[in-house]
């Protein structure tokens, strides 16, 4: 349990070691994962639109707002995409449709398979709006960190 403690500990000072900016954008990384599991259950029909809307708040810096969309745009499709699931989706040449129909086949895999693809997305765009702040093993560190200790509490 020490090595833990201390393990946190240290992932807690290098999260508050950030610059403002990259402190501020790494909610934007969690709540994109948040807004892909809520999606299903959305109704909506425009997947990206529906994560940039519930991942960067109305209020937020514009400049983050569109920081936040264009690394979404470009990476959210480039993930599900290249993941197996893609294959649920193999007649379809709408992007969108695509989408919906891969993240209505991650609903329905394990815990572990879904924990793998949210983490990894988290990850991916937290490391991607640090530009060049954070390494990737950073920025697992971080999305992990703000999961359980900031947006959790």
């Amino acid at each position: 349990m020490k090595v833990l403690k201390k393990l946190w500990s240290w992932i807690e000072k290098v999260f508050n070691g950030l610059n403002a900016k990259t402190k501020e954008l790494v909610p934007v990384a969690i709540n994109v994962v948040q807004a892909i599991k809520d999606f299903e259950l959305s109704g909506t029909a425009d997947v990206i639109e529906f994560v940039v809307t519930k991942a960067i708040p109305g209020d937020a810096d514009d400049k983050a707002i569109i920081a936040g969309r264009a690394i979404v745009r470009k990476w959210l499709p480039k993930i599900l995409l290249e993941l197996q699931l893609v294959e649920v989706a193999a007649n379809t040449d709408d992007l969108n449709e695509k989408l919906q129909l891969i993240l209505q086949r991650l609903k329905l895999s394990s815990d572990e398979t879904q924990n793998i693809v949210y983490h990894g997305i988290a990850s991916l765009i937290v490391e991607k709006l640090s530009d060049g702040e954070l390494s990737w093993s950073d920025a697992i560190a971080i999305s992990e960190y703000y999961y359980k200790n900031i947006l959790k509490k």
